[in-house]
């Protein structure tokens, strides 16, 4: 056998052996980890007791298990979510119970301590109050009460990006501008996932495909440390979890608009040769309508999720003639399906479309003669995201997806001719 043949042989059968090794799944960027100790109040351990998590997260609305002759239990794989955990082993310990919240990508660790029977009949533990997180580096999760009740331009994820501590912004003011720099890397240095799959651009290093923001279920975003699959990024890792449908069907709508009678005009400059002359900054038309609809297809076993948004935001800025607006418009749409294969696997299935107007925008010095109306596709789909419990401790997971962006740069007032300068 000759030298390149055996070391392909010895490759082959190192990559064998690492992949029968137990693996810690404090990485998994759908899913978290909860674990921890049950515990008496001398600090001895307590096997056989009956752990539980329930949750509208997942699918079958709880799940459970026994704590081993260590006290130990671990739930590998929990979908991000609001979790209420009890513990119990009767007669001679009265119930534990506590409420927290479980993000993806984290490993939280909980120390249980059972209190004897009569002494108290339960032990309720305020959320989060004695949770050790295991991460590494710096990282940020801005959860579905953030993008609830924090007033954003609704454009896109980016809003929540920008006032992540360590992120920069190469455009501030703009609300379609999505550059930005994670602790002084280069603005083509970053990740973007959404549901895991990578959607960043290979040319520019933007994100180009951009989930609707009511759809967001949780934003993570790694600053710093990111797990070594992203060895080759040296900005930020931002990954967008979007929301699954439940045990019970549900709809939402949300409906936004802002009249021109309430936008102020701080600065009005004359216009030359325009319909009218003066303007200041005009808001022709905001509409935003989002509507979602998610639930079960098969009880246990499949569930779906929905949605769509429809933008329209037309403006002018001071000294550009009001007859011509900057027209952005957005219409996205959103669908996504988890399967419950097996009791240990589970596949999750997702499509992404958005159809984008973001014309280049008239000033004083760029006449709407001169300007571009830019529109673009972005069709993105996750084939396959399955993931395979194998144990407490060792859990592969699998992705499969790709997204096509087409754009086309055409003179806003739909005129060819090379008579206009500047376009």
């Amino acid at each position: 056998m000759d030298t390149g043949r055996r070391i392909f042989v010895a490759l082959l059968a190192g990559l064998a052996f690492l992949a029968l090794l137990p693996l810690e799944t404090n990485a998994q960027a759908l899913t978290g980890v909860l674990a921890g100790t049950v515990k008496d109040p001398q600090g001895l351990v307590l096997p056989a007791a009956v752990v539980r998590v329930t949750s509208s997260a997942l699918m079958t609305g709880e799940a459970q298990m026994t704590s081993s002759d260590k006290g130990q239990w671990r739930f590998p794989v929990l979908p991000p979510g609001q979790y209420v955990l009890t513990v119990q082993l009767a007669p001679r310990f009265a119930p534990y119970r506590e409420e927290l919240s479980i993000g993806a990508g984290q490993t939280l660790e909980l120390p249980v301590v059972l209190q004897l029977a009569g002494v108290t009949e339960s032990v309720n533990v305020d959320a989060n109050s004695t949770i050790n997180s295991r991460e590494t580096g710096l990282e940020t999760r801005f959860g579905p009460d953030y993008f609830r009740t924090i007033p954003s331009r609704r454009f896109s994820m980016f809003d929540a990006i920008r006032s992540t501590p360590g992120v920069s912004p190469t455009s501030p003011a703009s609300g379609t501008v999505n550059t930005v720099s994670v602790f002084g890397s280069g603005v083509n240095e970053n990740g973007f996932l959404i549901d895991g799959t990578n959607f960043t651009c290979p040319c520019l290093g933007v994100s180009r495909a951009e989930p609707i923001v009511d759809v967001i279920q949780e934003l993570h975003v790694q600053s710093m440390g990111a797990s070594v699959e992203y060895g080759n990024i040296q900005g930020g890792v931002i990954n967008a979890v979007t929301k699954q449908g439940g045990a019970r069907l549900a709809a939402e709508t949300s409906y936004y608009g802002q009249p021109s009678s309430l936008t102020a005009q701080p600065v009005v400059l004359a216009v030359k040769g325009g319909t009218q002359p003066t303007s200041g900054y005009e808001r022709v038309r905001y509409r935003d309508f989002t509507a979602s609809l998610g639930g079960p297809l098969k009880r246990d076993r499949l569930w779906f999720f929905g949605a769509y948004q429809y933008l329209r935001d037309y403006d002018s800025q001071p000294g550009a003639d009001p007859a011509f607006p900057r027209k952005y418009e957005q219409n996205k749409v959103f669908g996504k399906l988890t399967w419950r294969l097996t009791p240990s696997m589970q596949l999750v299935q997702s499509f992404h479309e958005e159809i984008w107007v973001n014309p280049t925008l008239p000033t004083l010095a760029t006449p709407f003669e001169a300007t571009q109306r830019v529109h673009a596709s972005v069709p993105s789909m996750t084939f396959a995201n399955l993931t395979h419990v194998l144990s407490d401790r060792t859990v592969w997971e699998g992705r499969v997806g790709r997204f096509l962006f087409h754009q086309d740069w055409d003179p806003s007032s739909g005129d060819r001719t090379d008579t206009v300068p500047s376009r």
